[in-house]
């Protein structure tokens, strides 16, 4: 039954607020104009890319807040989901894709990076606010569709902006692998909390929060690099 809160209505609204935090972001809208200098743009995807080196530990604590066999919630479906993305993450070989993208950035080695104490606490956040007792698996899986829905726009300005004002074209697969991916990413994850609790607003405020976290992320890093 089509309610206000099936992933078709949710990705609309969803990618509305997408759209104005990343108009609104100070880093984006700088790099999309090509307005920084391309060593302030890799020490920013520096810094992504260290976060995004822990993001399957966002999974993991989705996984920890899963419903119990036997509670009749679709706990089959929603391990499913997780342990899929996690199979593509590893399968498709994302952190490669990623390592070589910086190696056109000129970055060799980029273990020898540190993260940044706003990369550090992005990280953490996740677990430190939905492993709380007051925070249901159903948020969790909310707030992490929410943040896959980030990269469809996110990942296509990227590209534009680095083909268009940097004049790089090669080793971009990452972003455009990942621009096709996530909305199938967010409405495999909405599709197993929405039938379930197709009421709660909570779960729409979750995935805004996430989105609205993600691309303060990118502005943190920009004013700390």
């Amino acid at each position: 039954m089509t309610t206000e809160f099936t992933s078709d209505i949710i990705v609309g609204e969803l990618s509305d607020t997408v759209d104005r935090e990343l108009d609104n972001s100070t880093f984006w809208r700088a790099f999309t104009r090509g307005e920084l200098p391309l060593e302030h743009v890799r020490d920013v995807f520096l810094q992504y890319y260290l976060w995004r080196n822990t993001f399957h530990r966002w999974f993991g604590v989705c996984i920890a807040k899963s419903p119990a066999f036997g509670s009749g919630r679709q706990t089959e479906y929603i391990l499913q989901e997780l342990s899929e993305h996690i199979e593509e993450e590893v399968s498709g070989d994302h952190h490669g894709l990623a390592v070589q993208f910086l190696k056109v950035l000129g970055v060799d080695n980029p273990r020898d990076v540190l993260p940044l104490p706003h990369t550090t606490a992005y990280e953490n956040h996740f677990a430190e606010l939905y492993m709380t007792p007051e925070r249901s698996g159903d948020e969790a899986l909310a707030a992490l569709a929410g943040r896959e829905l980030v990269a469809p726009k996110r990942n296509r300005l990227t590209i534009d902006a680095f083909q268009e004002k940097y004049g790089i074209t090669e080793s971009l697969e990452f972003f455009h692998l990942h621009e096709e991916l996530e909305v199938e990413h967010f409405r495999g994850l909405w599709g197993a909390v929405a039938t379930q609790s197709e009421k709660d607003r909570r779960l729409v405020e979750a995935a805004k929060d996430q989105i609205v976290r993600h691309v303060r992320f990118w502005d943190d890093v920009h004013a700390a690099v």
